[in-house]
């Protein structure tokens, strides 16, 4: 990697010539700040900078080193020895920071964490560029989720996107970020894979020092989405004394990492999912009311694959054309039999599960044909008996009553239906509940 060091310490320079360029570094130095900002619009790929130069306060040069070499990480080397300036760093932009006397060997393996971070993003970039996220299909539930999209997209209202696990929640969630122009980082938030006693500092970030272990003050993800987007999926796991933190992001737009004793402005835009029922997390106590509330002023449900047959073909398609250019094979169609098995599947891991299944039978298939064979559809649950409408409908409304315990206001709000529709089904299909 090409190294940029803004440092006037010639004795200090060379050494960390000597040792970076033998595990296969490049590196350039300037002794001043004016002459590093020059450098540094040649394009690095690191640049570290030292915060005692003869000619300006380091500090001052990471907002203009970060607008003219972005997206150059910068880590700053300092002899000032305290948590006040590490945060002032980072907050002005850098990557990281070392103290002096700085250990060699921790500062590469500190340019081997920015290497691979700066991978990361190229390959991210590749994969927008290359439109990976999108929403395929053409039924009406698909047609009209595109169409909210590009309604809110443009405003920074929050979206709670609800669906089960596997139907593209957060496909939604990224075409939205895309289509907003928003220009920070899109940084999503698996709710459920985070530990409950790390979250809060995960989330916020934290200052040096303010817990056992906290040698280094750490940006949080809501820092790193900064005139992004932040998105939280399997919102229902969100530990609830954090909740009303979130609150105070949505209402305030402010964040505060523990340790600090002031709140920290940030601009995000915050996009919820989760593959549970609204009103049952509300009735389980997991999600608080007024969250439910803010996060849900804009909602997309998003059907189940088997409630949109018409694009099981297309979805089949996209990722057979998808799996056989990257595997290099040339699988050209699927099977009639195929065809067939998947319109009559119940696919309860929806397009995840479709996506998955072809990706094996692509590896397992040497033709140019991709047959039943070739998938462990014979091993797939059996298909649920198909009953009439009017006996789904019933069952469903009767199941709904019961959770809400007979009570008809309840329970039509959370069918979305009005009052008087209710009680006319109820009559019309002869249902009987406990009032």
């Amino acid at each position: 990697m090409d190294l940029l060091l803004i440092e006037d310490d010639e004795a200090f320079a060379f050494s960390v010539a000597e040792y970076v360029t033998d595990r296969g570094h490049t590196l350039t130095v300037v002794n001043e700040g004016g002459k590093g900002v020059d450098e540094a619009q040649k394009g690095y790929g690191c640049i570290l900078l030292d915060l005692g130069l003869p000619d300006v306060d380091g500090i001052k040069l990471i907002p203009k080193l970060r607008e003219l070499s972005a997206p150059a990480p910068i880590i700053v080397l300092t002899g000032r020895d305290d948590a006040s300036t590490a945060v002032e760093a980072i907050r002005s932009g850098a990557y990281d920071y070392i103290t002096k006397p700085v250990d060699l060997e921790e500062l590469v393996l500190t340019l081997t964490r920015a290497e691979a971070m700066l991978s990361l993003q190229d390959k991210v970039s590749f994969l927008e560029a290359k439109e990976e996220f999108v929403l395929i299909g053409q039924s009406k539930p698909i047609e009209e989720i595109r169409k909210l999209i590009d309604k809110v997209s443009p405003h920074n209202t929050p979206v709670l996107i609800v669906g089960e696990t596997g139907v593209g929640k957060e496909v939604v969630a990224r075409l939205i970020h895309k289509a907003s122009g928003r220009k920070g980082n899109f940084v999503d938030i698996n709710c459920s894979a985070i530990p409950r006693d790390l979250f809060e500092g995960e989330l916020f970030g934290f200052k040096a020092g303010s817990f056992t272990g906290a040698v280094k003050s750490k940006k949080g993800l809501a820092q790193w989405a900064d005139g992004g987007t932040l998105f939280f999926d399997e919102v229902g796991d969100l530990p609830l004394d954090l909740q009303p933190k979130l609150l105070r992001v949505l209402e305030r737009g402010e964040v505060r990492a523990l340790g600090e004793g002031q709140n920290l402005k940030v601009d995000v835009r915050i996009i919820a999912a989760t593959n549970s029922e609204p009103e049952v997390m509300l009735t389980q106590g997991r999600l608080r009311q007024d969250l439910y509330f803010r996060l849900s002023t804009f909602l997309i449900a998003i059907p189940p694959l088997r409630e949109r047959v018409e694009d099981i073909k297309i979805l089949g398609d996209y990722f057979l054309q998808e799996f056989s250019q990257s595997m290099r094979r040339t699988i050209k169609e699927l099977s009639p039999e195929v065809r067939d098995a998947f319109l009559h599947y119940h696919w309860p891991g929806n397009v995840r599960e479709l996506k998955n299944m072809i990706e094996r039978g692509v590896i397992m298939c040497d033709g140019e044909v991709l047959g039943r064979q070739h998938l462990p559809l014979d091993n797939t649950p059996p298909l649920k008996e198909i009953l009439p409408l009017e006996e789904i409908e019933k069952e469903h409304i009767r199941a709904a009553l019961t959770r809400f315990q007979g009570n008809v206001a309840r329970t039509a709000k959370a069918l979305q239906i009005p009052r008087t529709t209710l009680r006319d089904k109820i009559r019309e299909l002869g249902i009987q509940y406990k009032s």
